[in-house]
């Protein structure tokens, strides 16, 4: 390798790096999933723009040969931190604990996809494969690409609407979970039929044993030394994000390499440890998100903006093949998850909501679309549709999910009321300064101060909150902690917000414990309600203004005054911000 290959490499890693983050933060900016922004950014960078604008220029920022075996070496790292990323989303104790619920929702919401992608792949026409001849290989990698969903994309999407530790919440991710688990070793399995274009039937069924195999000690005998390494890590605080993601991209690698060595697609062995170290509860969520900001603004914009690099989306988009695999994709994983999650007991609006939110495919199926691009089984035009379809499915999920759990209640009970942040908190409980130091006794301390008005169910509930507590930490960040559960024989929300000065330590995103908790109670299957409620709590403190005056809060009627006052300020910006967007639309 010359020099001046070295030179280009650095040239194209610094210009994608560059370009992809500078559009990815504007995406963030309007709205739009970071992803967006690094696909446009290899757009213009790729054949689309630059290669017609300026070809000289393009060839010699992304020349054939060495610069190109290093940039593809890049990203084949980039893949297997990706999904060490989406393993790391994968909660093995929400699994264990609503796989019941969540199991019927992910299995429609696989077997329609699925059925519905192979169907389509009989039924596009010869022009649109590369190996017409291996039709049936293309189906089934069709199926499996439509029935697959992102967990990251789900996971920021729920996260941003407040929705991330609410129970429809961890219903959309435990589904999520078992839908990519299994979408991602189907793929896996088809890996090496798709480079062969042979399917051997014997080979097929060794790799499935080989990757049943891997993924059961991974998450046994694995899960538990990993568990033990953490621990040890853990000892010294400050150093522990640096020394787990060290841990994490080596494990990552090598269960990468283990997996390519038998014919399995590498991407799975990433997959797998990811799940195998993130089930620890020894993994801090500050530790978690170190990691995820590391692999998604290190790695992950080069590898979406050189999907895009050598593809001329203008010259391969086709509207029949876009609007077939949107179609089908999306009408076939909406009708199975919402009928699955309506059989769980859902009604009809948060199961649409469950539907739109497991449809969105984001970076996984942009992946997926590379991959058998890559191995020849999908041509341009199919990867263009793909793309699309991952992009308009993310796009899709949050504003409609939104829409559809946000809606305004339109009971009149007098219930109702107390979705209020204030009156729930002056029906509830008020303890100006909590003794605990951790966040189970704060919870048991905040329970026993609503005694009289839970009476027998104060127990039942301590075991509720307690028990959801250790498979979804509740801090939400800001100093902000709300620990909540449904509980049998309640019939309205019930609140009790307590105030430490010291800090306790809810497991939040940021690492900062939490001065303010709120135990919320609610009544069991009320999934709206508690979208609306802990949307009221978390509106009540959102500025940091309102946490302070709330933090010298001394007696209830303090304490409900200040969230009262903070609440009507909220609606107010809020109304104007409305009537602004109604003279703009004007």
């Amino acid at each position: 390798m010359s020099e001046h290959d070295s030179v280009v490499f650095l040239l194209s890693i610094a210009t994608l790096l560059g370009v992809a983050r500078l559009l990815g933060e504007l995406a963030r900016v309007l709205g739009l999933p970071a992803v967006v922004g690094e696909l446009t950014a290899g757009l213009l960078l790729g054949k689309t723009a630059l290669g017609r604008a300026s070809p000289r220029l393009f060839d010699f920022l992304f020349p054939m040969g060495e610069p190109m075996v290093m940039l593809t070496a890049y990203t084949s790292i980039a893949v297997v931190l990706l999904l060490v990323v989406a393993g790391l989303e994968v909660d093995l104790r929400i699994v264990t604990q609503r796989w019941k619920t969540a199991a019927l929702v992910s299995l429609l919401g696989i077997i329609l996809p699925l059925a519905g992608g192979v169907l389509l792949g009989y039924l596009l026409p010869d022009s649109l494969i590369l190996r017409p001849h291996h039709r049936g290989l293309f189906a089934l990698f069709l199926g499996v690409a439509l029935s697959i969903s992102a967990l990251p994309v789900i996971a920021k999407t729920l996260l941003d609407l407040g929705l991330f530790r609410t129970d429809i919440g961890l219903l959309v991710m435990t589904a999520a979970t078992l839908n990519d688990v299994v979408g991602w070793i189907a793929f896996s399995v088809l890996a090496t039929p798709m480079l062969g274009g042979v399917v051997n039937l014997t080979q097929v069924a060794l790799t499935v044993g080989i990757a049943a195999l891997f993924v059961g000690a991974s998450l046994t005998f694995g899960r538990r030394a990993a568990d033990q390494a953490l621990e040890r890590l853990d000892r010294h605080a400050e150093f522990a994000p640096g020394r787990v993601l060290s841990l994490l991209i080596v494990l990552a690698i090598l269960g990468a390499a283990l997996m390519q060595a038998v014919g399995i697609h590498a991407a799975l062995g990433g997959f797998i440890v990811g799940v195998a170290v993130g089930d620890s509860p020894r993994l801090r969520e500050h530790t978690r998100q170190t990691i995820q900001q590391f692999v998604t603004n290190i790695f992950a914009p080069v590898f979406f903006a050189s999907a895009a690099l050598r593809v001329d989306f203008v010259a391969n988009f086709s509207p029949g093949p876009c609007f077939a695999i949107f179609f089908v994709a999306t009408g076939a994983k909406l009708i199975g998850c919402t009928l699955g999650a309506r059989l769980t007991g859902l009604s009809s609006r948060e199961a649409f909501a469950v539907g739109f939110g497991l449809n969105a495919r984001g970076a996984m199926e942009i992946i997926l679309a590379l991959l058998a691009r890559d191995a020849g089984l999908i041509d341009d035009r199919i990867f263009v549709a793909l793309v699309a379809m991952a992009i308009g499915t993310s796009l899709l999920a949050g504003p409609t999910m939104k829409r559809l759990l946000y809606a305004p209640s339109h009971a009149t009970g007098p219930d109702d009321l107390t979705d209020d942040a204030a009156l729930l908190v002056r029906a509830g409980a008020f303890v100006p300064k909590l003794v605990s130091a951790t966040s189970a006794r704060a919870i048991e301390e905040l329970g026993r101060a609503l005694g009289a008005t839970l009476g027998d169910l104060v127990e039942p509930a301590l075991i509720a909150v307690l028990a959801r507590e250790l498979i979804a930490p509740t801090g939400f960040g800001d100093e902000v902690a709300i620990p909540h559960a449904a509980v049998e024989g309640l019939s309205r929300p019930t609140v009790a917000l307590g105030l430490s000065h010291e800090g306790i330590d809810f497991d939040a995103p940021d690492g900062r414990p939490a001065r303010i908790v709120f135990l919320l109670l609610l009544p069991p299957k009320e999934f709206e309600r508690e979208v609306r409620v802990l949307g009221s709590l978390t509106r009540a403190v959102f500025d940091a203004q309102a946490r302070e005056a709330l933090l010298q809060a001394t007696t209830l009627e303090q304490a409900v005054r200040i969230l009262d006052e903070h609440g009507q300020r909220i609606a107010r910006a809020s109304s104007f911000g409305r009537r602004m967007t109604s003279l703009a639309d004007m």
